[in-house]
């Protein structure tokens, strides 16, 4: 089966695989702790706790193939970014079926050895929140390596001295291919290991790689896949391993529009990371010429996720013609299982060079912005069907009008 006919194939059959006790947008540790159990009663499959985060709770790895090639695969480093966390029990699914794909399947467990650690940082899982139990961001502690999770991390990638690092995140809904309208849904990097943005053999298999994930996500979302900014961090994870000889590849779970919940980037990262295997038992990667990689367009933020333009607003006896981009806040609720939003206005002025995930041309109509300029909620916009615009701020309204030619 070639390439593309199986990347095909595996999207249409992605149902039968995916983990559906699983959500993609908030995964806590007792699930998985669940799913890692269910998942000892399988032989081909080794399950081992790495150790334990700052509030106690077990660190596990996943083991499984019997190649030479060792690839090492992390989820929620940031607890608040779950989608890749799911993605990888649906491979472990995938791996524990038997089916069509056996051929696929038989090859790359005998040429990998693949190492998942899902939910590095289950306390900020626990929370939904970036850091761990002490606000660090773990991806900024691969140098001093002060927190337990961080020391986790860095130990078994020191003892195992995998081929391959999968730095699996999620970004936020505001980053564009290029500087098009079209949402990032993934992001690809290939971390550098200056600030010069240095090339070599290692960074170079990274590129290789991750253009062919590219190629294999064209087939299905051709305008949604953007290059995540090679700025140099030196305290990243991603960047040290390169450092120290681990081709390292960081997908970034984004946004695709009418995809509220991140299902549909959850099966994105699911054809990704097989077709990044795929070409890894192969080793067909090689093939490819890494400057390549830099066709892939880089992600820009230009994005909000309401913008109004052209409104007409008066101060001071002048009259000004203005945008106005809205932003929402995700934030846990207090069931823990539910989220609410909260909006603001992000920006005001000259927004020709952005763009609405919803947007509104409200050209001959009038707006009083009192302060501040906080939306509680910017579900309860609504335009009336009598011309009037208005949204609950918290202490009154925004009112638009419109404007009597």
């Amino acid at each position: 089966m070639n390439s593309i006919r199986l990347y095909k194939n595996l999207f249409d059959q992605y149902e039968k695989y995916r983990e559906t006790t699983l959500n993609s947008d908030i995964v806590k540790h007792s699930e998985i702790t669940q799913k890692l159990d269910n998942l000892k009663q399988k032989n081909n499959f080794k399950i081992s706790q790495l150790g334990k985060s700052v509030e106690g709770r077990e660190i596990f790895s996943v083991e499984f193939g019997q190649g030479k090639t060792k690839i090492l695969a992390w989820s929620q480093m940031h607890g608040d970014e779950p989608t890749a966390t799911a993605a990888l029990f649906d491979i472990i699914s995938f791996f524990s079926t038997d089916d069509s794909f056996n051929d696929f399947r038989s090859f790359a467990l005998n040429k990998i050895n693949f190492h998942f650690i899902p939910m590095l940082n289950p306390d900020g899982a626990e929370k939904y929140k970036r850091g761990n139990a002490f606000n660090i961001d773990i991806n900024r502690d691969a140098l001093r390596k002060v927190s337990f999770e961080s020391k986790i991390l860095w130990n078994y990638a020191e003892k195992l001295q995998p081929d391959f690092g999968f730095n699996l995140h999620d970004q936020n809904s505001y980053y564009t291919v290029g500087r098009t309208n079209n949402p990032a849904a993934i992001s690809l990097l290939a971390p550098p290991i200056n600030h010069v943005k240095s090339i070599d053999y290692t960074r170079e298999q990274s590129m290789q790689v991750i253009y062919k994930i590219f190629e294999a996500l064209s087939i299905f979302v051709p305008d949604n896949i953007a290059r995540y900014s090679d700025e140099h961090e030196p305290r990243s994870f991603g960047d040290n391993f390169v450092k120290n000889k681990i081709s390292s590849i960081l997908i970034e779970s984004g946004f695709y529009k009418n995809d509220k919940s991140k299902n549909f980037v959850r099966k994105l990262n699911f054809i990704a990371m097989l077709a990044a295997f795929d070409t890894i038992s192969q080793i067909n990667f090689t093939k490819i010429d890494y400057t390549k990689y830099f066709n892939i367009p880089e992600n820009q933020q230009l994005l909000f996720d309401l913008l109004l333009r052209n409104l007409s607003f008066k101060c001071e006896g002048n009259n000004f013609t203005i945008d106005i981009g809205i932003k929402r806040e995700k934030m846990l609720d207090k069931n823990e299982k539910t989220f609410n939003y909260k909006s603001k206005i992000a920006e005001i002025g000259d927004l020709s060079i952005y763009y609405g995930i919803e947007e509104f041309d409200l050209k001959g109509y009038e707006i009083n912005l009192p302060t501040p300029l906080c939306v509680e909620d910017a579900a309860d916009f609504k335009i009336l069907k009598n011309g009037i615009m208005e949204f609950e701020i918290l202490n009154g309204f925004i009112n638009a009008k419109e404007v009597k030619k």
